[in-house]
Order: structure tokens, then C-alpha cells, then sequence
């Protein structure tokens, strides 16, 4: 991608620029085995349903429980315009509540400890306050800043966070990876 087109659709996608959204089902904001991941309102949007599954009606944001919450059900997934990935694969065909998807034993977080029933999923606002070793208008490869960061993770020296262009959720987009929480502040919930 061009300088031009990356500097455009970061101002397109964003009318302030440095603001990032991360996807999470319980407000940790730890992060996991290749740190924590921010990105476009759309990106983090798409991780999360990826993760959990898609809200039947409304979005996650924040304010209903997990285990209370009607899913949207296979087949209707992509009459939405959405991708059926990761949890959504397996869900029932129609809408349902979480307790009915056939593995939602597996639904766990990073840590191997099972979610919450009684969480709410929602979008954080943040902005970067940690240090970056690159610029959004060289971003690296998604898969380079990734492995990049589970390596300096697990050997203990992770000090820097990357941005990368994304090749999933929006993909295109620039998304950012930082090694936890002490790396951004949250400025607000939702778009």
C-alpha cells in the first residue's frame, strides 16, 4: 500500500486521528500470547464477534451480559454482510443464546480460564501513551508484527508496540499491537 493511500484511510477512517478501538468480552486488557491488539472500529468489531459471536440484534456495547444475550445464528450472519469466522463457524443455524452453542465449554480466554456468562462485551476507545518502534505510515506486514511481538513477549523484552496492516479483520486497514494495557489509555467506550 502507498504512503498516500495509507495516510488517506487513516484519516478516513478516523476523525481523530490516534484513536484506536479494541473488541473485548471483560475489559482485560492484559493481552495474550502476541499482545494486545487495536485497530479501525470496524476491526475490533470483527475480532470480538469472531471471538463470542454476533449480537441477534444491536452491538456489543457494553451494557448487556454475555449470557443473556440472543446470538445472531449462522444462516444470518452473512445477509448482514459479515463473515461467519471462529466462534460463529460452529454456532446453531437460527439465533440463540450462548448457554445453546455446542462449544461454548471451549470459550475461554487466553489464560485457559472460561468466560464469564455475566460479562459485557463492548468496543474500548484508547489512545497509544506507550512507545512505538514504527509509524502508521510504515506499517509492517500483520504477520511480521505479530510474531515479532508474541517473541519479544515470551523471551520477556517486549518494550515497543508495532503497527501492521491488517490482513483480516478490515482488511487493509492499519491496526496496531502493543504488548498489554500499560501501552494505551482508555478515552472512552464505542465509536
Amino acid at each position: 500500500m502507498q504512503l498516500t493511500e495509507v495516510f488517506t484511510r487513516l484519516m478516513e477512517e478516523s476523525q481523530d486521528y490516534g484513536v484506536w478501538y479494541h473488541g473485548t468480552a471483560s475489559q482485560d486488557l492484559r493481552g495474550g500470547r502476541t499482545g494486545l491488539h487495536l485497530g479501525t472500529y470496524k476491526a475490533a468489531t470483527m475480532a470480538l464477534e469472531a471471538q463470542i459471536g454476533v449480537p441477534a440484534e444491536g452491538e456489543w456495547d457494553g451494557t448487556r451480559e454475555y449470557g443473556k444475550t440472543k446470538l445472531m445464528g449462522k444462516k444470518r450472519i452473512p445477509q448482514t454482510g459479515r463473515y461467519v469466522s471462529g466462534f460463529n463457524c460452529h454456532a446453531p443455524d437460527e439465533d440463540y443464546y450462548p448457554a445453546q452453542h455446542p462449544g461454548i465449554d471451549k470459550l475461554k480466554f487466553v489464560d485457559g480460564t472460561p468466560m464469564n456468562m455475566a460479562m459485557k462485551p463492548t468496543i474500548l476507545k484508547m489512545k497509544i501513551v506507550g512507545r512505538m518502534s514504527n509509524s502508521p505510515w510504515r506499517p509492517h506486514g500483520d504477520w511480521q508484527a505479530n510474531g515479532r511481538m508474541a517473541g519479544m513477549i515470551r523471551r520477556g523484552v517486549a518494550r515497543s508496540g508495532y503497527y501492521y496492516e491488517n490482513i483480516s479483520e478490515d482488511a487493509g486497514s492499519i491496526s496496531i499491537v502493543v504488548p498489554n494495557g500499560d501501552w494505551v489509555k482508555v478515552i472512552g467506550v464505542g465509536k
